[in-house]
């Protein structure tokens, strides 16, 4: 793949067989501006670098500076792999917002749950 966002993106546009003007109308850009993206004249704001790495299925970080993995790592053993580098203090971090996560979704459970009884 290519050493440059310009080049990734081109070679994921042909990859899933998308036109300029798709993948445009994809991210709510013209073509124009996916053809100037493509040819480096210039860079995608964030958010739209974050909505061309969800069309694509790619992580962001790989998408905009070829950090990382391409493919997204959300499995149990890709995550397991991951914390498996955080520190103790990291490791806190992520469980305490697990916690939360985890808390609040419980709560949202227990509503529907009581909306779908009433």
């Amino acid at each position: 793949m290519a050493d440059q966002f310009s080049g990734r993106l081109r070679a994921l546009r042909a990859e899933n067989g998308f036109s300029l003007r798709a993948l445009a109308k994809m991210v709510g850009v013209t073509a124009n501006a996916v053809l100037r993206w493509e040819k480096a004249e210039v860079t995608p704001t964030r958010d739209k670098m974050i909505e061309l790495a969800e069309v694509f299925d790619v992580e962001p970080g790989w998408l905009a500076w070829g950090i990382g993995d391409r493919n997204p790592s959300t499995s149990v053993e890709a995550i397991g792999k991951r914390l498996e580098l955080c520190s103790n203090s990291e490791l806190n971090a992520v469980a305490t917002l697990l916690d939360a996560f985890l808390s609040d979704r419980d709560q949202a459970v227990t509503l529907v749950t009581k909306a779908k009884k009433s």
